[in-house]
């Protein structure tokens, strides 16, 4: 699949499919080769086992090479919430603490097997944390050392678009989605801060959720202003356009004709 030199491989796993695109640097985002592995739903419990797996046998099948692995995981695979600001916790543990005692107030018992990860924020500003598997971590770091790859990062493909894009929103009100084709990641933005996020499984036409989504995080945040924008983002097809909820697509630009249907899990943008 890969010529047998040095590489850099960005992998996007979501519970239907495994993406793996070629970059064409180290740092670039450019594909120069993309594969798509289907993968069959899993239980419930542990959704990622599939495409780990479709991932080990890839990389098994490589010749002898150097590869590097940034991986992006789908929001099926991430739980989000926004973490009120505590003075006092600045070190790593104290975060780490905290965060895991909010997933467990939430969450319950299943939060003890989960990993926290978190963004630090301004004081006085709430803090974005997410919380995976460790399961999904261990099979991860296990797999790519059987392969002898190494793994450089694994991202919510929510934070990689944001990070992308946060400068397309401007630094008023803002709604920012991540359509993906099983669920829905959306942030809410005030003066450039977050004011709520959250994820939503999807079993039909994400039309039908988002707008109540939007009301039950509009009222929790006290929300002021009657209809900030809405920018949306996705791995697939852009939507099409409604009256009842207007939005804009954010699209990468494109380069030498190529499409990023698809791809753009893999890319997190």
């Amino acid at each position: 699949m890969w010529s047998p030199k040095s590489q850099t491989l960005r992998v996007g796993l979501s519970t239907q499919h495994l993406m793996l695109v070629k970059a064409e640097g180290i740092w670039s985002r450019t594909p120069a080769s993309c594969a798509r592995i289907e993968c069959e739903p899993a239980a419930q419990a542990e959704p990622w086992r599939p495409v780990v797996k479709a991932l080990a046998g890839v990389l098994a099948a490589q010749s002898p090479t150097k590869i590097t692995l940034h991986i992006v995981l789908s929001g099926r695979f991430v739980r989000w919430q926004l973490l009120p600001w505590r003075a006092g916790l600045t070190q790593a543990s104290e975060l780490t603490a905290y965060a895991s005692l909010r997933f467990r107030e939430i969450f319950g018992k299943a939060a003890e097997d989960w990993q926290m990860l978190y963004a630090p924020q301004p004081p006085g500003t709430t803090m974005p944390a997410c919380a995976i598997d460790v399961a999904l971590m261990d099979a991860l770091r296990s797999t790519c050392e059987t392969a002898g790859v190494r793994l450089a990062s694994v991202t919510p493909y929510f934070s990689s678009a944001f990070d992308q894009w946060r400068r397309s929103l401007g630094g008023g009100a803002a709604w920012f989605g991540l359509i993906e084709s099983d669920c829905i990641s959306l942030g809410l933005l005030q003066g450039g801060r977050w004011a709520g996020l959250h994820t939503q499984r999807l079993d039909g036409d994400w039309r039908r959720i988002l707008p109540g989504m939007m009301a039950q995080m509009g009222i929790a945040a006290g929300l002021t202003e009657s209809s900030p924008p809405l920018y949306l983002a996705g791995s697939e097809e852009a939507p099409q356009p409604t009256g009842d909820l207007p939005f804009m697509w954010l699209k990468p630009k494109l380069r030498f004709g190529q499409s990023l249907v698809g791809q753009r899990l893999a890319l997190g943008v």
